[in-house]
């Protein structure tokens, strides 16, 4: 694995670089582009790249812009739409190198990157085939999914006040990603999930704690659900929970695919909302992954 670095909305984006061992010279492969969830940075993807790695795909793992290793004045804002174009620009840096197929590119995320896979594979054709993993399906309905009603009205009064004083200041105001039910966070969430984050802080140093509260605005604002079925007629695939999981509860997930159209597949697999983060969800989750990009781009070696 080596860290490259490619051209998104005007700054340098870092991607770790997984090429297969047995990799000829002057020879072609399928390849991914993926892309981890809500904050989260590209060194927590080492699991999954080395799956799609050693089924001989090359595999792009990105930082989105200011998180990571990428390049963002502002840190931590967790614009989507700003993602969806580092992933479409993950996908030019790949088909740029002479050792990938540029028709055989396809796209993998978790939970809000499976989100942005989602989306961005609805709008750019050249993901050939997408998988995503306990995706979130719309983000105001996620949003207030995670909240009570009176914490929800609480979240939407902290965006509008946050929009006046960006409006005075130039500055959003920031806020924890995760904290306990209640708080003003990203996610207000069980301690399961605060645990997880924070192994993500001891473990992995270029991640960072806080968003930027104008990060929720554009969240609000933006609905995989509606752009789903433009994917058709590539393949789609979501791997998901059946266990609990508040933070993508299946019945979102059943939304999400009903309204994706063929060809299409779902996996619902036996765990909570952290299960496929750690063994043995972990293996089953990238192995029905990988085995889904052989079977539509190809054999990766071609």
């Amino acid at each position: 694995m080596e860290e490259v670095y490619f051209q998104s909305g005007g700054m340098r984006c870092a991607g770790d670089l997984y090429l297969p061992k047995d990799l000829k010279k002057g020879e072609r492969r399928a390849a991914l582009v993926i892309g981890h969830g809500f904050s989260l940075v590209k060194s927590m993807l080492a699991e999954q790249a080395a799956c799609f790695q050693e089924a001989g795909f090359i595999v792009l793992a990105i930082d989105y812009r200011s998180f990571g290793n990428s390049e963002g004045e502002v840190r931590g804002e967790l614009f989507p739409l700003n993602q969806a174009e580092d992933f479409r620009n993950g996908i030019s840096y790949l088909q740029s190198r002479d050792d990938v197929d540029p028709d055989r590119v396809g796209l993998w995320g978790a939970s809000f990157a499976g989100a942005g896979v989602t989306y961005t594979g609805a709008i750019d054709r050249r993901a050939k085939a997408v998988v995503a993993v306990v995706p979130v399906f719309d983000g105001f309905r996620w949003m207030k999914l995670l909240r009570s009603e009176l914490q929800f009205e609480e979240l939407l009064d902290a965006v509008e006040a946050d929009r006046v004083q960006r409006d005075k200041t130039g500055k959003s105001a920031r806020i924890p990603v995760v904290a306990g039910p209640g708080e003003l966070c990203g996610m207000p969430l069980g301690q399961d999930i605060i645990d997880f984050f924070a192994a993500a802080e001891e473990y992995h140093s270029t991640w960072a704690d806080t968003i930027t509260l104008e990060s929720i605005e554009r969240i609000l604002e933006y609905s995989p659900l509606s752009f789903v079925h433009r994917i058709s007629p590539r393949p789609y695939m979501i791997i998901s929970t059946s266990g609990y999981d508040i933070v993508h509860p299946a019945w979102s997930i059943a939304e999400l695919i009903d309204a994706a159209r063929e060809p299409k597949r779902v996996e619902f697999l036996p765990f909570n909302q952290i299960g496929l983060y750690s063994e043995p969800g972990l293996s089953i989750a990238n192995n029905l992954a990988r085995d889904f990009f052989i079977e539509k781009l190809g054999p990766p070696a071609g």
